[in-house]
């Protein structure tokens, strides 16, 4: 009966972790989303033995007047245990944690290029393939369009400060420094609208720096594009 609470309780507190973080929405968000959970999941085997053990301790030992309880002078195998395995713990939380890492900033084959510029209080994105850029100032919010299932060849950048481009529900960020171009890739896996924005402060507007990316099919993408071409905004000037 105790092992089936137990697992009862592994399961609740995985699902809380699971409810804490928005619905991935790209290949890469769902790999770090499943490293969260073994992380979360671990957490919880921790907190219980370690909360067990001092309630075993607490109530055993318990006394009602000032005599000592009975006095362990050492045990090699217990020492061995508790030293040997959070090492192990920690070790292959590392190796997961370094595999997932490594996934996610793999570049893939095929896909579309897209370069990001993050400057003082907006957003341009240009897709140097098809001659199409989308500029918006703080308050504009501009739109990204990118196709659906295919991988999209991000090439971040800043001519001012420190910016960050930041989707929920990508389940991470990446940030643009100026002088150095960021380089990563996105899938996403459903069409829809996923709201993003900067989350580097990097001024008095910085909380207006919002943008979109909205997925689409491949012939909506490409037909996009094709009503779009020509559009390439002249790039930001750094503001003051």
């Amino acid at each position: 009966m105790s092992r089936l609470r137990l697992v009862l309780a592994l399961c609740v507190g995985a699902l809380v972790v699971g409810g804490c973080l928005p619905a991935p929405a790209t290949e890469q968000a769902r790999q770090i989303a499943d490293l969260y959970r073994i992380f979360g999941a671990g957490s919880i085997v921790v907190a219980g033995i370690v909360w067990g053990a001092a309630t075993v301790a607490l109530v055993r030992s318990r006394r009602r007047d000032d005599s000592l309880p009975r006095q362990v002078a050492g045990n090699l195998l217990l020492e061995g245990l508790w030293t040997a395995i959070p090492l192990v713990t920690v070790l292959v939380l590392f190796g997961l944690t370094l595999a997932t890492l490594s996934s996610v900033d793999a570049r893939q084959p095929g896909g579309v290029a897209l370069n990001v510029t993050a400057f003082r209080w907006g957003w341009t994105f240009s897709y140097p393939d098809g001659g199409v850029a989308v500029s918006g100032v703080a308050g504009g919010s501009p739109e990204v369009v990118v196709p659906v299932g295919e991988p999209i060849h991000v090439t971040l950048s800043s001519p001012d400060v420190n910016h960050a481009f930041f989707v929920p529900r990508f389940l991470f960020k990446r940030d643009a420094i100026p002088g150095r171009a960021t380089t990563f890739d996105f899938r996403v896996d459903q069409a829809g609208s996923y709201p993003g924005a900067c989350a580097e402060y990097c001024g008095v507007f910085h909380a207006n720096m919002t943008f979109s990316v909205r997925a689409v099919s491949r012939a909506e993408f490409d037909a996009w594009l094709a009503a779009n071409r020509g559009s390439a905004p002249p790039s930001p000037s750094p503001s003051p």
